[in-house]
């Protein structure tokens, strides 16, 4: 029987130290699905759990860019064959007909059960039998120092705070330390840096952060979806509707109305009503159980 435990975010990250502590015996096979496209804040934070955890990840996966070279269009939420060629497939692929455990990070307090794979691989989902949700999540990784990039925006945190007043400063002072970070996050999630999912926002802190990354995924677009070379007569993008060209001529409007939205959340906050929609980990979207989970 093999023993694989996959790693990409926080929630697989806490799954590996429990299983760890719970079965330290085991044969574990440690794997990180790489499509050659992750951010290289992700990189580096999978090369901190191997050292942190004393383990080797092996990387698994296939190149997004040669998926869509052969799809010869953009992946998309209508289109995601980029997980199954990219990720399933190559873990698949990994196991082959062996018979095998995969520990799944799915937390108790999601409602998901994330598996339709194949008879010889049994999942098992460590975080739900013992009933952790996210704050323990993340009270495992401060633990170990193993917490998941932040992407922490300044400039976004510096816009917000200037002249918001002392009450609602003194409510971001008391924010627990994950929640301030994706409030104040260019990113939600870890995964592909042109990942169809991001929210606008996140494209401009993208291009501010990692231009270079902006400019080619703005090239893959050009060629798979709006340029000469696309598939077919409809143009296609990253975002419906908004080619990458076109967003960053909008990115100071996109990064205002960001700002305002974060201060709309602090001012919810201020008048003591539950305001989850933009911050709360748990409403983030993935795309799937081995992207940035």
């Amino acid at each position: 029987m093999r023993h694989i435990l996959p790693i990409s975010g926080k929630d697989s990250a806490a799954t590996a130290i429990v299983q760890l502590a719970r079965e330290p015996e085991l044969p574990y096979e440690f794997i990180f699905c790489d499509v050659e496209m992750e951010l290289p804040e992700t990189y580096d934070w999978i090369t901190q759990v191997e050292t942190t955890l004393g383990i080797t990840i092996k990387r698994v996966g296939k190149s997004l860019e040669d998926i869509i070279a052969e799809q010869n269009m953009l992946p998309s939420q209508g289109r995601r064959f980029c997980t199954k060629y990219g990720k399933i497939f190559p873990i698949r692929d990994f196991i082959g007909d062996d018979d095998a455990i995969q520990y799944l990070g799915i937390r108790a307090d999601e409602d998901r059960t994330g598996w339709f794979g194949p008879t010889n691989i049994t999942p098992k989902y460590p975080l739900i039998e013992i009933g952790l949700g996210i704050q323990n999540v993340y009270q495992i990784l401060e633990h170990r120092g193993i917490v998941p990039p932040s992407f922490f925006w300044q400039r976004l945190y510096d816009a917000v705070t200037d002249g918001i007043g002392k009450s609602a400063l003194e409510i971001i002072g008391a924010m627990k330390p994950w929640t301030k970070a994706m409030l104040f996050a260019w990113r939600s999630r870890s995964n592909c840096f042109n990942c169809f999912y991001q929210r606008r926002y996140e494209w401009v802190g993208l291009l501010e952060h990692h231009p270079e990354l902006f400019s080619r995924a703005e090239q893959i677009e050009h060629d798979y979806g709006t340029g000469d070379r696309r598939p077919c007569h409809v143009q296609f993008s990253w975002i419906q509707g908004l080619p990458l060209p076109e967003l960053r001529t909008k990115a100071d409007s996109i990064f205002a109305n960001r700002v305002a939205a974060v201060r709309k959340i602090i001012l919810n906050m201020q008048q003591g009503s539950l305001f989850q929609e933009e911050f709360d980990p748990m409403t983030v979207t993935s795309c799937g159980l081995y992207c940035g989970k």
